[in-house]
């Protein structure tokens, strides 16, 4: 009679639940001795342990409400049901001055920002420890006046290097902080943007491996500051080496502006969701390929949608934080005075 070996018993009970397992041990000598060997007993406990109340979800819920003066940030595990419904309390909450938001999110840390010169909070959602970086410098030649075009920060994070750095992106420069790693940091330091990049009011930026992505807005034909026209350049720096790049956005095909925009990171690339009238469309660029100079686009999906029950942010442009695995959903509730924003997510739906 052919006897079956420990190895492939082993795969058999490590596949068992952990009842099943210790029953096992009555059955043979043979079970027995596989069942208390210390290395069966990690490897079924790593496989079938449960997932700790302490997991980083891979989407985060962050909801806003003015409270006394402040915003505060409530930060949810995101899910599909409302946590106002199940009343499930908040992983942490963050109190920033009135009209901070969420800029973007790098390695699970939240990065809040609001004006160009208001100081950036970063906080840990686990923890609720908050870490605030100095002022960036003034823009424009007097320092007296308000910088009154639109805005961007981001945090960002280098692999290669393993050093966390603040950009502030305007329409013709880009500021960098380097976050101190034991020394002294070395404060603010300006890289000029040779063309124009027009930034969006209240978008995300998307950190794709050791870049960070921003979509910037076309050349409009009218000069008012609430009209974007249609998507421009995508703006892509590398954390380590504050290079940057630009690259034309994808060819959705529309010949006019009123489509909106929205950006997240889908398995190491730079992913688009563009709206049309009638649809939204997928496309997906490898960033991470330095060789091209314009990068080709690749349309993944095409779906029909209705324009008034779906769309994108507060206007034309988007760009939710982003994800770290699959394509996920970034919901957007606009109701008086709440704002609900998923950070690590792409789309945007009203009510």
């Amino acid at each position: 009679m052919a006897v079956i070996p420990d190895e492939l018993w082993w795969e058999i009970l490590l596949r068992a639940p952990t009842k099943d397992v210790a029953r096992s041990c009555c059955v043979s000598t043979q079970w027995r001795g596989i069942v208390s060997d210390p290395s069966f007993q990690k490897l079924h406990h790593d496989r079938h342990a449960a997932p700790s109340k302490d997991d980083v979800p891979d989407a985060l819920l962050v909801a806003r409400d003015d409270v006394d003066g402040e915003c505060v940030s409530s930060v949810f595990p995101a899910a599909l049901v409302s946590p106002a419904l199940t009343g499930q309390a908040p992983m942490c909450r963050v109190n920033n001055p009135i009209s901070y938001s969420v800029a973007n999110v790098c390695n699970g840390f939240l990065c809040f920002a609001c004006w160009s010169r208001a100081k950036v909070v970063v906080c840990n959602p686990v923890t609720g420890e908050k870490l605030t970086l100095p002022r960036a410098p003034h823009l424009g030649s007097d320092k007296r006046r308000y910088y009154t075009q639109p805005i961007a920060f981001a945090l960002g994070f280098s692999p290669t290097t393993s050093v966390y750095k603040l950009f502030r992106f305007a329409d013709r420069r880009i500021d960098v902080y380097t976050l101190a790693t034991g020394g002294e940091a070395d404060g603010w330091r300006q890289h000029p943007l040779p063309h124009p990049c027009r930034m969006v009011e209240n978008t995300l930026t998307v950190v794709v491996g050791g870049k960070i992505c921003v979509l910037t807005a076309g050349p409009v034909a009218h000069h008012h500051p609430a009209y974007i026209g249609k998507p421009g350049l995508v703006l892509v720096v590398d954390v380590a080496s504050e290079e940057h790049r630009t690259y034309n956005p994808s060819d959705y095909g529309c010949p006019w502006s009123d489509v909106a925009v929205s950006a997240f990171e889908l398995h190491g690339r730079l992913c688009l969701a563009i709206r049309t009238y009638t649809e939204i469309q997928f496309w997906a660029m490898p960033v991470e390929e330095d060789e091209d100079d314009d990068l080709p686009w690749q349309l993944l999906y095409r779906l029909k949608a209705d324009m008034e029950d779906v769309r994108f942010g507060n206007s034309s442009f988007s760009i939710p934080a982003p994800m770290n695995s699959g394509l996920q959903l970034v919901l957007q509730v606009r109701r008086h005075n709440h704002d609900g924003n998923i950070a690590g997510g792409t789309m945007s739906f009203s009510s």
